[in-house]
């Protein structure tokens, strides 16, 4: 058998496999090949710290200085005007 395709072992990772005879064979692929049995590995390592992942965990966006040097840079380089970014905490215009 060829090489388990990444899609497939991905499926198998999330935990999705289903009775049946591609994924018995897959299986039993990664059983005898250190490269699949190596890349499901890791695949199962991520989506377990993935599922662990909790809220306090995710990056929280930059503070907005950081944001308006960005632009300011970016359209240095580009040669355009910064777009206007209205403050979050700025009441709407009339």
């Amino acid at each position: 058998m060829a090489h388990v395709e990444s899609a497939h072992l991905l499926e198998l990772a999330l935990g999705n496999a289903a009775p049946g005879d591609d994924d018995a064979e897959a299986l039993l692929h990664v059983e005898h090949c250190d490269r699949c049995r190596d890349e499901l590995g890791m695949l199962i390592r991520l989506v377990t710290a993935a599922r662990a992942a909790k809220a306090v965990d995710l990056p929280i966006p930059p503070p907005e200085h950081i944001w308006l040097r960005i632009t300011r840079e970016v359209s240095r380089e580009r040669g355009t005007p910064p777009p206007h970014r209205p403050r979050p905490d700025a009441a709407p215009g009339p």
